[in-house]
């Protein structure tokens, strides 16, 4: 089949090359680069002391015959010249015999990294959450719709714990930025290719963010809900209503470009928010991204061969049924 796949490559190549080498007319070009905002960040000695936590979570299955072994591991690491760098977090590993187990995980990973927020928020003065917010709430708003066979399992209330660890959020929105290494959304641009691709092509390179928009007025109808619901939950639970905004940043020359997602009351606070974030985080930007994201990535990230041996640890072969021989023997 390998050879079929690249004999299709061949025979449609001018296909496959026009999509990847759009040639954008000279108004959306033009509109591209008024949206972005130059910007090189200014580090301030005079702000003492700087803490930057960073959140990111990771996760693996090993499946059996009728059921699964999974293991989640949830990561902070804080870093701050006065105290060096710490790092800890939580995992969960258990057997499940849940029929969507992927994404029951990824529901699991998203409230332990709410949970791993409210634990290091108190020692930093910014919090860094690998993703985006928008994608994660929905995968709340979706298990508050559809159940969650996992959490269920562990007797866990949907309900209670979303709507507490998105209190969480709500309540420290003044220091949680996510960001996201890749992004195909269309939200601000609604292009053919995702907005990620048009900022860092056709901003020449230099530092500074777009325009924030609204997420209320973005391009893609799942986003637009997705923000009308943490706009409603946020003021039933705090009594202050918290727009999600949406915007696209660059920390240093010719570096990529990464999604960001903050909760503001207004697009003005939106912007120094995004300023005062590429200020403090400037000395901890190692080739264009944030070095404490960076490390809390390399953390997070569970193996198959890890969970193979947690497998051997608990004398679990990959066939259980190759010990039955024995068993019957015995």
């Amino acid at each position: 089949m390998l050879a079929k796949i690249f004999d299709r490559v061949l025979n449609s190549f001018g296909y496959l090359r026009s999509k990847i080498d759009e040639i954008l007319l000279s108004d959306a070009e033009k509109r591209i680069r008024s949206l972005w905002r130059v910007y090189r960040a200014k580090h301030n000695p005079y702000l003492g002391f700087t803490r930057i936590a960073a959140v990111d979570s990771g996760y693996n299955i090993l499946e059996f015959r009728g059921f699964a072994l999974y293991a989640v591991s949830t990561v902070w690491v804080l870093i701050g010249e006065d105290i060096g760098e710490e790092c800890d977090g939580l995992i969960d590993i258990d057997i499940s015999s849940s029929s969507m187990l992927e994404s029951e995980l990824s529901l699991l990973s998203i409230l332990m990294e709410f949970e791993a927020i409210e634990k290091i928020a108190s020692r930093a003065d910014l919090v860094l959450v690998d993703g985006s917010l928008i994608a994660k709430s929905h995968r709340l708003v979706k298990a508050l719709n559809d159940g969650s066979e996992l959490l269920k399992e562990k007797g866990i209330s949907v309900q209670n714990i979303v709507l507490d660890r998105l209190t969480t959020i709500f309540t420290l929105s003044r220091k949680i930025v996510f960001l996201s290494k890749n992004s195909t959304s269309k939200d601000i641009l609604s292009m053919v290719k995702g907005d990620v691709y048009y900022f860092e092509r056709y901003t020449d390179g230099l530092p500074g963010y777009s325009s924030p928009l609204y997420a209320v007025h973005a391009r893609y109808g799942l986003t637009v809900y997705i923000a009308r619901f943490l706009e409603s939950i946020s003021k039933d639970r705090t009594g202050v209503t918290l727009k999600p905004i949406i915007a696209y940043v660059r920390f240093t020359p010719n570096a990529r470009v990464y999604r960001l997602e903050i909760l503001v009351e207004d697009l003005i606070e939106a912007e120094d928010r995004i300023k005062h974030f590429m200020n403090i985080i400037e000395p901890f930007t190692i080739e264009g991204y944030p070095y404490p994201l960076m490390r809390a990535d390399s953390l997070a990230r569970i193996s198959h061969h890890d969970l193979e041996a947690l497998a051997r640890i608990l004398g679990v072969a990959q066939d259980p049924y190759s010990r039955e021989p024995l068993r019957r023997a015995l």
